[in-house]
């Protein structure tokens, strides 16, 4: 039993003390065990640290983790095999290769649609839909939205994005390496008119003309650009596909860990493209602990809602 709180499992002690949700703790605390026995000491053992810490908050946000992975018992053994799906084959030569994450997403859209476009949702459609919701709260904050504007959605996966756009826009295409992601993305869009998804090679956005989009955005897919050698490529390509003014949107750069690397980084990109830089790496969501990168193509007055660089 824990007698200090630096003999906690770090998620949970972060969960504790407010820094990540719930459900974000237990994927990681989940990826941490070897076993679900292990999990659930690890998770029962803060709670009890907790339990003799008068009026802490920390009690109730990891008995609010208990709680969710009561709801969702079978989340452990999904976040294990989804991410063995990837762990199982790679290696830089496989990460390299396009055709690699194809085989991935296809097997992980066939495991869970929920969690194979988001872990953080554990297979669960209504934390996925909230997040989803949340996600598009914010874009409409940052002025990102307009029933004028074409988007492309970059690795669009089923589609679940473009669908929660599709009141807000003109136009939302969509392109993903996945064929059974597309195949779901093509189902749950039937009833858009204004939704197209289409396969791309992921190697670049040569499918669009210049000047196309008023947005471009990517939602947890530019990590695996980064593993793959293809992240300044497509930070290129995003940028030529815009039109003047428009915007680009990056929700995680890498999954390296090095927050102050990623905004160093899309930082130089962003002055070697022309793009100016309205959230660089900013922390904006209460279910997920994803990082927002907007950039603006310059060319013109119009500027976003927000201006934030933090």
């Amino acid at each position: 039993m824990p007698a200090h709180l630096d003999q906690l499992c770090l998620p949970l002690l972060r969960c504790a003390r407010g820094e990540l949700p719930a459900n974000i703790a237990l994927v990681h605390l989940f990826m941490q065990a070897r076993d679900g026995h292990q999990a659930g000491r690890w998770l029962d053992d803060a709670i009890h640290f907790f339990e003799q810490q008068a009026g802490d908050q920390g009690l109730a946000r990891l008995r609010d983790a208990r709680a969710l992975w009561d709801r969702c018992p079978d989340s452990f053994a999904l976040v294990k095999n989804m991410l063995q799906i990837a762990d199982r084959d790679a290696d830089p030569a496989s990460a390299a290769d396009p055709g690699f994450w194809t085989s991935v997403f296809d097997r992980a859209a066939n495991m869970s649609p929920e969690a194979g476009v988001a872990l953080y949702s554990l297979g669960r459609p209504e934390l996925l839909a909230q997040a989803t919701d949340e996600l598009v709260h914010h874009m409409r904050a940052w002025d990102l939205l307009s029933p004028e504007h074409a988007v492309l959605e970059i690795g669009c996966g089923t589609g679940r994005v473009l669908r929660a756009l599709a009141p807000h826009i003109r136009l939302g295409v969509g392109a993903d390496v996945s064929l059974r992601m597309l195949s779901l993305a093509h189902q749950h869009a039937a009833d858009y008119d204004n939704i197209l998804v289409l396969r791309s090679s992921g190697r670049d956005l040569a499918a669009f003309a210049d000047g196309q989009f008023d947005l471009v955005c990517a939602v947890d897919v530019f990590p695996y650009l980064v593993m793959s050698g293809l992240a300044e490529i497509h930070l290129q390509e995003a940028a030529r596909v815009l039109r003047p003014h428009g915007s680009l949107l990056v929700l995680n750069y890498s999954y390296r860990n090095d927050p102050e690397a990623d905004r160093s980084e899309i930082m130089r990109a962003a002055r070697r493209l022309g793009l100016n830089i309205h959230r660089n790496g900013t922390r904006d969501y209460s279910l997920w602990d994803g990082l927002s990168f907007v950039l603006q193509k310059t060319g013109g007055e119009r500027a976003l809602g927000s201006s934030e660089a933090a």
